[in-house]
């Protein structure tokens, strides 16, 4: 099988390590590491099944700069479009942030004992 736009998804490729190596400095730091992973995730996707932003962005009713927005990781995307953008894209919502996940990177800060776990799992 032919893969679209090798070269420019494997140097996609080659940055998501970078940004990865940023996380868990802060609070902040971590949600703009969490959205350049999304965004070249994102981007990496749309290359591989061939499609430009402007056809992305038609599919899900945002504008292609929205679109470029979320690939840069300016903007955050909403539950309802990413929803939108793995269905159009034929993947799972999970794809995009898989970098983070893999590397074993958490999203909550707090430290959770034992004992405030049984206590959660008791309500």
């Amino acid at each position: 099988m032919y893969l679209k736009n090798e070269d420019k998804i494997a140097e996609i490729s080659h940055l998501i390590p970078h940004s990865l190596n940023m996380y868990g400095v802060s609070e902040d730091q971590n949600e703009k590491v969490l959205k350049k992973i999304y965004g070249l995730q994102l981007r990496k996707m749309r290359l591989m099944r061939g499609y430009t932003q402007t056809r992305v962005a038609k599919a899900v009713s945002v504008t292609f700069q929205q679109i470029q927005k979320y690939e840069k990781g300016v903007n955050a995307v909403s539950i309802m479009n990413e929803l939108k953008l793995a269905e159009f894209l034929k993947c799972d919502r999970n794809y995009f942030v898989k970098p983070l996940i893999d590397n074993g990177h958490k999203f909550l800060n707090k430290n959770i004992t034992w004992k405030e776990r049984e206590h959660d799992n008791q309500d």
